[in-house]
């Protein structure tokens, strides 16, 4: 199968995937908000992101690592894989370190009897996302639908066990660490009957010069963790915990659908690496068509957002006071799912230096923003004032993303590329308008069928990419892999 039928087939099946797992995630996560309250599920989302800051550290920037060089040279995944899981121990340990003095600076003391299972939750998802890289570094991606379909599951029933059995906020987090757990032991098992067996080696040598490798990537993944999330820390300290669990409810449409441009550059990472390698033409026009795809997809989910958000909080009973701020994060979405783009495909293209760039600029502009507009907003809306910050560094890296990857890639058919499908997006637009007085929920399908109808009529989606889609989907992929594994 050629790499561009692979890609395509792996990010099909990643989607889907993904889809039911993010569904049952967020039924998990309206059981959530639902036992918990406003301020114990802003004390979740606290301890959540203290969790995901520390485990940059027990990563090092070795998954992607792993995961670029496993795909340039998938003989040595195994000497890879032997050595980082070699160097983890001590990672690991650096993170609980980090975990507990990070805690030490917040200013609310429920925190710190959540650690331990946010150490558990750090330790599993650091392992499982290492050895799944396996499965994209190959291109054998059905493994890792099953396993992204089963973690959503798992942490669907754990969530509602801690839920029954009224068993506290540290069951909720116990329940995530089990979700992950579980795709550790059956990465373990596919990779050891599919490629090789999994050991612990080490290989000083070979973990320093990885590790040379990855800081870079580490910084960026800090950074750009730390942009994400920094605006909890600080909502947190100048307003409160009730104030952050309206923001992580209304924030969780924005995460949840941030899934699909994650899911469409991992795929398609592996496959950007090994072109740079050869032709700037074909990067050029491989990462043109998937830019193309992103903003495509997030058109419409970033209108029916915008106009369905309060009848959609209503419906799922999540808390009032987060509608406003789906509305306003709605408007981030698009440039959510471009900027995605630049991240992935700056590492790609072994500018790791240039992601570090994009990434403080953005930590600045975001906290700059957090800083001044929450104490302009009235008591109890701080959670809004964070809302619009995202939106507009949301807007400042779409600028200054396109300014680096343009200076790699050279000029990008952006206005040919993008017109159809902003000119097929304003038509939803108006037609949702129009209809603004009706159901939302009728009206949004009707809308969307308005924009598919306008993208097929004015080039948006060509007819080549739709029979590419389809001999892709059509193919079964052989086994690939080096020595030691499987053919």
């Amino acid at each position: 199968m050629s790499l561009a039928h692979r890609t395509v087939r792996n990010t099909t099946m990643l989607f889907v995937a993904r889809t039911g797992s993010r569904l049952l995630v967020f039924v998990a996560f309206l059981i959530q908000q639902h036992a918990l309250g406003p301020s114990r599920y802003g004390e979740f989302g606290v301890v959540v992101v203290l969790s995901n800051l520390s485990s940059i550290v027990g990563d090092g920037g070795l998954q992607i690592v792993y995961l670029r060089e496993g795909s340039r040279e998938r003989k040595r995944l195994e000497s890879y894989l032997a050595a980082i899981l070699g160097a983890k121990v001590p990672l690991l340990l650096g993170s609980l370190l980090t975990l507990f003095v990070m805690a030490s600076f917040t200013s609310n003391p429920s925190v710190l009897p959540l650690l331990w299972p946010a150490f558990a939750l750090l330790v599993a998802t650091s392992l499982a996302n290492l050895l799944r890289s396996t499965f994209y570094a190959t291109g054998e991606m059905r493994y890792e639908a099953m396993e992204t379909f089963a973690e959503g599951a798992i942490l669907l029933g754990g969530t509602a066990l801690a839920w029954f059995a009224h068993l506290g906020l540290p069951a909720y987090l116990w329940a995530y660490a089990a979700s992950y757990l579980f795709t550790c032991l059956f990465a373990v098992v596919i990779i050891t009957s599919r490629y090789f067996r999994p050991y612990i080696a080490l290989d000083y040598g070979l973990v320093r010069h990885l590790i040379r490798m990855g800081l870079p990537f580490a910084l960026v993944f800090f950074l750009n963790t730390i942009y994400f999330k920094i605006d909890v820390i600080i909502l947190v300290t100048l307003r409160n915990t009730t104030e952050v669990g309206y923001y992580q409810a209304g924030y969780k449409f924005l995460e949840g659908l941030s899934f699909f441009p994650q899911t469409v550059m991992n795929a398609v990472f592996p496959a950007l690496s090994v072109l740079h390698l050869g032709a700037a033409d074909s990067m050029r026009q491989a990462y043109t068509v998937t830019l193309r795809l992103l903003t495509a997809v997030a058109m419409p989910l970033a209108i029916m957002l915008a106009f369905g958000a309060l009848p959609l909080v209503s419906l799922l009973h999540i808390f009032p006071q987060s509608g406003p701020s789906v509305q306003i994060l709605s408007l981030a979405l698009v440039f959510l799912f471009v900027n995605n783009t630049f991240v992935f495909g700056l590492g790609a293209m072994d500018r790791q230096r240039d992601s570090i760039k994009l990434s403080v600029m953005s930590i600045v502009v975001n906290v700059a923003l957090n800083f001044i507009l929450i104490p302009l907003f009235p008591r109890a809306t701080g959670y809004l004032a964070c809302s619009w910050a995202t939106v507009i560094t949301e807007v400042f890296l779409l600028v200054a993303g396109y300014m680096l990857v343009r200076r790699q890639l050279g000029g990008l058919p952006w206005a040919t590329s993008l017109t159809p499908i902003l000119v097929s997006g304003g038509l939803m637009v108006g037609v949702m308008g129009a209809l603004s007085a009706e159901n939302v929920f009728w009206v949004a399908p009707v809308a969307g069928l308005f924009y598919l109808g306008s993208l097929w009529l004015t080039g948006g989606v060509t007819p080549a990419e739709l029979l590419l889609a389809r001999d892709s989907l059509r193919r079964r992929p052989a086994p690939e892999f080096g020595e030691g594994g499987v053919g």
